[in-house]
């Protein structure tokens, strides 16, 4: 059954608008996309670090301990590797060659090496660790790694030096980033490309859909780069950007291309553009509504990698809804009857014919195994392990991250069984006075008595546990042995606290401890800052736990309202909303299978813990595609026929080979990202793929054609009730 539009709306003038200027309007889009692309190539100069951080203790901490205590986030850790068959004398003596060269380079701001402290130097294996000098945290972070590289270079047939720490390994994550990128395309885009010429049969047809996502993506990483210049942004827009745009745009395109192509068989170009704006038209900005309200959601959680991906996806998806709605229909315009089908699409037709018959007939079937195959998919998430990435973020291979692990398996070993804490004591007077040492010690003694910690210290463990009256005493009389400790433990009225816990890393118990410390250890004029990794991911964590609830409803909420207003449906937003959060709960089911489970040839690891968020706020959005594809066909159909099951039965068949195709080449274009070398990424791209794959497939076209002949005309009670009352008054 075919639909047609009797008569124009504002949709079909605009359309009409569009063709009529269609020169204008491609030079101008193609002027907007040249000047925006041409700063895209500079985005990553922009971009920081993974972005896991949000305001609190921990960022707090980290800028006391830089700026008063010298302990810099920024600091480099060289590791320092005895190759075979060399001795020990060789060893020592390749690093005391070393040391002496960079000690006249005179280009750091401090230098700790093994020469210094035997500590640092067990048999086969020694660290350094050295700050740079720099102005600025851009002209630190450039040093550093130019020095990292020139280091390298210092390797030798004694001696294997491998830098490492935060700096090498943000800087590594930045590069794999930009690497992964340019493979996610080489994987992606062809594939996609051979998926819309098998599906289109028309070359010309094929090339527009690429050429409408790379103009988005170039022209949204040209925005942020100007955001950038004033802003932090966290790496991972670098994938994210290409992720949303090429698979949303092409998406669009794919939409707008093949209703362009049936409606030539009836109508002439003008026509077919505007009755092409008026259906697909107005489906591609619902669509990309509910894509952009998913991803403002992201923007809820104070966190600058959630809020960069939110950003990042907002734009593209505006850049995608703009050239698919001016670009190419001007394009299309152009191209004309070169595009029309050739007939080709019987078989096709035939196929999904049968199917939607299939499905329709055996709706109550359909959808108890389709809901019994959710619900086994949900039950990994018991057993479910949600963690905040760090050095495991970089493949294994990697010898930055070879390095520090093996610089923490041999010096801080202790780190790898006892969550951290670093406690920042703040005291009204300075920490050389009688009241701010008694205090200290108090502090000190109450907490090694605590029994969760497992150790503590502090300038007094420094000092053999010295009580405060005898440290006051030696401080009062100038003794120069006590001096050392208290310099490295406490400055001005401040003093520093080392505590490990005996709860493991990454643990719930260790982040309740930090929690409940300033309740537990409050004083008189005392205050606290807590950093250490476990207060970095006690804060993180809780940002995103305390603001779930609004973010969720914001996205549901605006989602329901843009399909209702869409649909004039209460049931089709409900049912969608649904059926959503459903397949992505199974999705989040199937990843902690793959992952923690090392299934696949995968890594085993845990789960990011925002990864749940991030598909939620990215594929809630993305997924309503299909939601959008088909019930806006059947919607149109319904209008015509009054008639539930037909209108069902026909938009099913018109859409499903749309659908499959659109679905498959978003799969692509996101799965590619799972071959990728940062776990993070890897696992986004491997969410999205798989979300997509079960919403496109399982959920459109089983279970909303099930549930939608099962509820019959209750799918439209809003629409008898108020719609046609508008329609019959001349409304739309």
């Amino acid at each position: 059954m075919r639909t047609s539009v009797q008569k124009l709306d504002n949709w079909g003038n605009i359309g009409l608008l569009i063709h009529r200027f269609r020169f204008t309007c491609i030079i101008a889009l193609l002027v907007l996309a040249a000047v925006l692309g041409y700063f895209a190539p500079s985005l990553p100069s922009v971009l920081g670090g993974d972005g896991f951080e949000t305001e609190g203790d921990y960022q707090e901490t980290r800028k006391v301990l830089e700026k008063e205590f010298k302990q810099s986030q920024d600091t480099l850790f060289l590791v320092f590797q005895k190759k075979k068959n060399v001795s020990s004398d060789q060893f020592h003596a390749a690093i005391k060659q070393i040391v002496q060269k960079i000690q006249k380079e005179e280009t750091y701001a401090s230098f700790h090496h093994p020469l210094q402290d035997p500590a640092m130097m067990h048999k086969d294996i020694a660290y350094g660790t050295i700050l740079l000098k720099g102005q600025t945290i851009d002209e630190l972070t450039a040093n550093t790694v130019a020095f990292a590289k020139r280091i390298q270079k210092e390797s030798n047939s004694a001696v294997q030096v491998s830098p490492t720490g935060f700096p090498v390994i943000n800087h590594e994550i930045n590069a794999r980033s930009q690497s992964d990128l340019k493979k996610a395309e080489m994987i992606g885009l062809p594939i996609a490309f051979l998926v819309l010429l098998m599906s289109f049969g028309n070359l010309m047809a094929s090339i527009l859909p690429i050429l409408n996502g790379g103009l988005s993506v170039a022209a949204t990483m040209g925005i942020l780069y100007m955001i950038g210049q004033q802003t932090e942004l966290s790496i991972f827009v670098l994938n994210v950007t290409p992720m949303v745009g090429f698979a949303l745009s092409i998406d669009f395109a794919l939409l707008f291309v093949n209703r362009f192509r049936e409606e030539l068989e009836q109508r002439e170009v003008a026509e077919a553009i505007a009755a092409t704006y008026q259906t697909a038209g107005r489906a591609i900005l619902f669509s990309g509504l509910c894509v952009f309200v998913g991803l403002s959601g992201l923007f809820f959680f104070r966190i600058e990698y959630m809020q960069s991906i939110a950003l990042s996806g907002m734009i593209v998806v505006i850049m995608s809804i703009l050239f698919s709605l001016t670009l190419l229909p001007a394009v299309l315009s152009l191209m004309g009857k070169r595009l029309k089908q050739l007939g080709q699409k019987r078989k096709s037709a035939a196929f999904w014919r049968a199917f939607a018959h299939f499905v329709m007939k055996r709706s109550v079937m359909m959808t108890a195994v389709v809901l019994i195959g959710i619900a086994l998919c949900l039950l990994p998430l018991r057993g479910a392990k949600f963690e905040f990435p760090g050095i495991e973020s970089l493949p294994k291979y990697s010898d930055t991250r070879i390095a520090y692990e093996r610089y923490e398996t041999e010096f801080n070993p202790l780190l790898k069984h006892h969550a951290d804490v670093t406690i920042l004591v703040e005291m009204k007077q300075s920490m050389t006075e009688r009241k701010s040492l008694e205090k200290l010690e108090a502090i000190v003694k109450e907490l090694s008595a605590d029994p969760d910690v497992y150790k503590v210290t502090s300038a007094y463990s420094m000092l053999g546990n010295m009580p405060s009256g005898q440290l006051y005493a030696l401080l009062q009389s100038q003794q120069q042995q006590v001096l050392p400790a208290l310099q490295a433990y406490t400055h001005g009225n401040r003093a520093l606290v080392q505590v490990l816990l005996q709860a493991k890393p990454k643990g719930e118990q260790a982040k309740q401890w930090v929690r409940n410390f300033k309740d537990r250890y409050k004083q008189p004029d005392v205050t606290y800052l807590l950093g250490g990794m476990t207060t970095f991911e006690q804060e993180l964590q809780d940002e995103v736990m305390a603001r779930v609830a609004i973010a969720m409803t914001v996205i549901f909420g605006s989602t329901f309202l843009i399909l209702m207003i869409a649909f004039r449906s209460l049931i089709i937003p409900l049912k969608a909303i649904v059926m959503n959060v459903l397949s992505l709960s199974a999705t989040i089911g199937i990843i902690v299978w793959l992952f923690q489970g090392g299934r696949f040839g995968l890594e085993q690891s845990t789960i990011m813990f925002v990864l749940p968020i991030f598909i939620f706020g990215l594929v809630f959005g993305l997924s309503m595609d299909y939601e959008v594809f088909l019930i806006s066909r059947i919607y149109e159909l319904y209008k015509e026929t009054k008639n539930n099951d037909t209108a069902t039965l026909e938009g099913l068949v018109s859409t499903s080979r749309i659908i499959t195709s659109a679905a498959l080449i978003m799969i692509v274009v996101t799965g590619a990202f799972a071959f990728t070398d940062i776990l993070p990424v890897k696992q986004m791209g491997l969410g999205v793929a798989l979300a997509i794959f079960l919403d496109a497939t399982v959920i459109r076209l089983l279970l909303v054609p099930s549930l939608m002949k099962m509820l019959g005309d209750w799918n439209w009670w809003f629409f008898t009730k108020w719609n046609l009352h508008k329609e019959a008054k001349g409304g739309v």
